[in-house]
């Protein structure tokens, strides 16, 4: 399981869509197809604790406890 956090949080403010609403459409569209090629590969991501338009940092191993 993968904890989720701040769902309301706004990361396209031309079109106000939330980070809940971008984890539903890839739910709903390719994550059963995507996810099992995802697995046991490298992760690495580009992190907004601010939102788009603020700091922007790369983390390349991710935090203790996430899935592989």
């Amino acid at each position: 399981r993968v904890s989720l956090s701040n769902l309301d949080k706004v990361l396209y403010p031309a079109t106000g869509t939330t980070k809940g609403e971008v984890l539903h459409y890839y739910a709903a569209t390719v994550g059963g197809v995507i996810l099992p090629h995802l697995r046991e590969r490298p992760v690495s991501f580009l992190r907004y604790p601010d939102g788009p338009g603020g700091q922007v940092f790369f983390t390349k191993n991710p935090p203790p406890g996430t899935p592989a």
